[in-house]
C-alpha cells in the first residue's frame, strides 16, 4: 500500500438470502464508487441485500452518499435492504446525520 491512499475491500456473497455485502476499509470519496458497483452487482440476485459495515473504521459523505441511494432504491423497489456491524466510530457518524435508525441493533 502506499502512503496516503486509503484501504478499502468489499466482498458479494451471492449464494447468501439477503445476498450479503460485506465492507472493510475506509469508506470515502476514493471508494464509494467500489461499494456503489458491488451493491449494482447484488441488487441483480434480487433477494434483497444485508450490507456489513463491521469492518469499516471510517466513513465520509460520499459513503454515506451511496448507502442512502441504496435506502431509497429500495425503499421504491420493495426490496430488503439492511445495514449492520457498524463500529463506533461509524455508528457515530450515521447518528450525527440521522441516518441512525438505518443500523441493526
Amino acid at each position: 500500500m502506499v502512503m496516503g491512499e486509503s484501504y478499502f475491500r468489499v466482498e458479494i456473497d451471492g449464494s447468501s438470502r439477503p445476498v450479503r455485502v460485506t465492507a472493510a476499509g475506509e469508506l470515502d470519496a476514493a471508494s464509494a464508487d467500489q461499494l456503489a458497483t458491488a451493491l449494482t452487482d447484488a441488487q441483480r440476485a434480487a433477494a434483497g441485500i444485508a450490507l456489513d459495515l463491521t469492518d469499516v473504521t471510517f466513513i465520509d459523505s460520499s459513503g454515506l452518499r451511496v448507502i442512502a441511494a441504496e435506502v431509497a432504491r429500495a425503499d421504491d423497489t420493495g426490496e430488503a435492504f439492511t445495514i449492520s456491524g457498524a463500529s463506533d466510530a461509524v455508528r457515530r457518524i450515521f447518528e450525527m446525520t440521522g441516518l441512525s435508525a438505518l443500523l441493526a441493533s
